[in-house]
């Protein structure tokens, strides 16, 4: 699977990672296992109220938080070192292209891609 962070149209984020079909549901683990982490240098407001500065770092991170039958559900987290800026889900659907806008400018894509 694909997955994209946007930033006011713009990529700041890439990343691919295999998904497989889980046909023994009984069998949940309540690990959260990151799928992705990355960092990128602030300036947007997060959920209209927490504001960034262009050189604060911004810390990302994506994880499996669930499923449901054909949706991934990915928790979605930024912060800086100081505080929680934004905490949400972003619901994938395996086999297709998924977009979120999760706060005002910054949105989450996912899309099938093709195994190498």
């Amino acid at each position: 699977m694909g997955l994209e962070v946007l930033l006011n149209g713009k990529v700041i984020h890439r990343a691919s990672f295999p998904i497989c079909p889980i046909s023994d549901r009984s069998k949940k683990t309540d690990r959260q296992q990151k799928i992705v982490a990355f960092s990128f240098k602030g300036g947007p407001v997060f959920q209209g109220e927490y504001h960034t500065t262009r050189t604060q770092t911004i810390e990302g991170d994506i994880w499996q938080a669930g499923t449901d039958p054909g949706a991934i559900l990915f928790g979605v987290s930024f912060s800086t070192k100081k505080q929680v800026l934004l905490n949400t889900i972003h619901v994938a659907k395996p086999g297709s292209k998924s977009t979120s806008e999760i706060d005002r400018g910054l949105t989450v894509r996912t899309f099938p891609i093709s195994a190498k």
